[in-house]
């Protein structure tokens, strides 16, 4: 079982049919759309990384046992600034792993449904077929090619 690095991981697995680290090993060999996909996945792991950096910085930095003064009042404001700011850029990072997530997976139900329906196509016609042979005489000379 892998630890997941973002919330979207498991619907990035799902729409590309591999694992992360499986992704990320095979980047090299990668198409366009799927390389572009891994590297927005890359910036969102990093963003996320940053917020939690960010988030034990502010919990350190309220955690430290001194008299509360402006100095202090300072520190935990520039430091819920910069776990703010590093929050805002991840989920900007994250909206757009939505959006090319969310775009391959409309390709690949666009594609089932046109696989589906050629499937429909083909079932229809051999059943027609199946109907036309079924209705033939079972002796007939034009079939066997011997005249009585």
């Amino acid at each position: 079982m892998s630890i997941a690095l973002t919330r979207l991981d498991s619907r990035l697995e799902a729409a590309l049919g591999d694992s992360i680290s499986g992704l990320y090993a095979s980047e090299a060999r990668a198409d366009a759309a799927t390389a572009r996909l891994i590297r927005a996945h890359r910036d969102l792991v990093a963003a996320e990384t940053t917020v939690a950096f960010q988030r034990v910085r502010l919990i350190n930095a309220a955690d430290r046992k001194r008299r509360v003064d402006d100095a202090v009042l300072d520190e935990l404001d520039a430091q819920l600034e910069r776990l703010e700011e590093a929050a805002e850029q991840r989920d900007e990072l994250e909206a757009e792993l939505t959006k090319l997530i969310k775009a391959r997976e409309d390709a690949a139900a666009r594609a089932a449904v046109r696989s589906a329906v050629a499937r429909s196509v083909a079932d229809a016609e051999r059943y027609r077929v199946g109907l036309v042979v079924s209705a033939l005489p079972a002796q007939s000379p034009a079939l066997s090619g011997r005249r009585r």
